[in-house]
């Protein structure tokens, strides 16, 4: 009797622990504590306070530091800045962790006309939303540097021949 229970109980948990795999496996919103400041960061772009908006898209990398939500989105301040360095090098780090995120996109807004900023919703899609986005950013900031001109390199000016003073005549 009492290996029988045994055996029941195995079964019981080999069961349970094959029906809990399909479930742990799929992909989850992101958590609320990283959602929520992205939210009202991407909401205060809107509102075209983008100091408010950075300062929350840098309190969600805090938490989660290779959000590509908020890396795409703080590169897009940095380019409206024209800091397209600092924008790529957003965008790059964005791209490490992107297609793991499946998160889908609510809405998109265009910063300067240059980079797309994103605000997620907390549902999940088969695949991942942002990554094309960041794509589409990377090749946008790479085009503007490309086109930007390059600037001035310093040179050093010519020598300059001494020449002497004319002499006094009579002395």
């Amino acid at each position: 009797m009492q290996h029988k229970r045994l055996l029941l109980v195995v079964v019981l948990v080999g069961l349970f622990v094959v029906l809990a795999v399909p479930v742990m496996a799929q992909p989850r919103p992101m958590a609320e504590d990283v959602y929520t400041p992205i939210a009202k960061g991407y909401d205060f772009i809107r509102a075209g306070n983008y100091e408010a908006a950075a300062a929350q898209f840098r309190e969600a990398v805090k938490k989660d530091t290779n959000n590509p939500f908020a890396l795409n989105n703080l590169a897009a301040i940095e380019a409206q800045k024209g800091k397209l360095k600092e924008a790529l090098a957003y965008l790059e780090q964005a791209t490490l962790k992107a297609e793991a995120y499946k998160d889908k996109v609510e809405q998109t807004c265009f910063v300067a006309g240059l980079c797309n900023a994103v605000k997620p919703v907390k549902a999940v899609g088969e695949t991942s939303a942002i990554a094309s986005i960041i794509q589409d950013n990377i090749a946008k900031v790479k085009a503007k540097m490309a086109a930007a001109p390059a600037p001035p390199q310093p040179s050093t000016p010519p020598r300059m021949e001494e020449k002497q003073a004319p002499k006094e005549k009579g002395k």
